[in-house]
């Protein structure tokens, strides 16, 4: 009889203390954080890689517009590459700047006519040539980039 006092608190202290121990804890426990990677089924909209793509790729060339061979064709030949807004002008290396010669390939937007045989600064994305495609018909002569047009301002009336 008195093992059974004594079990009887014994029970009661282990109860409490079970019962404690649960109070302290959220009735269903959340389950590990989610890593990083595992977002819902559904697609988020983004903005389309190609808008923030494009404007990295943006890059302005200043030379003299030429009429091409071919009908409705354009040259922009002596192009230098434009020094972007806000850089401090470099004075490194400059005595070897190569010039090249561009086909433009005018955004429906862009009207090259009136400016033939100016000065011009042309701003657009550059492409390597299509095969077969030369600077001049002799032999050993680079292919020429093609160049796709988005906007033109003029820079002076003449070509030097």
């Amino acid at each position: 009889m008195t093992r059974s006092f004594y079990a009887i608190p014994a029970m009661l202290c282990l109860t409490v203390a079970v019962a404690a121990a649960q109070a302290d804890k959220p009735a269903n426990p959340p389950a590990a954080p989610a890593p990083a990677a595992q977002e819902p089924t559904t697609p988020k909209p983004s903005a389309p890689p190609a808008a923030s793509t494009s404007a990295a790729n943006k890059v302005t060339y200043t030379g003299c517009v030429k009429p091409g061979t071919g009908t409705d064709s354009w040259v922009l030949e002596n192009a230098e590459a434009a020094a972007k807004p806000g850089a401090a002008p470099s004075t490194v290396g400059t005595s070897g700047t190569s010039k090249m010669t561009l086909n433009l390939d005018p955004a429906a937007s862009v009207n090259l006519k009136p400016h033939a045989n100016h000065k011009v600064e042309v701003t657009g994305s550059i492409a390597p040539a299509k095969p077969g495609a030369s600077a001049s018909p002799a032999a050993g002569a680079t292919a020429r980039q093609d160049f796709s047009v988005e906007s033109v301002k003029m820079v002076s009336a003449t070509c030097p």
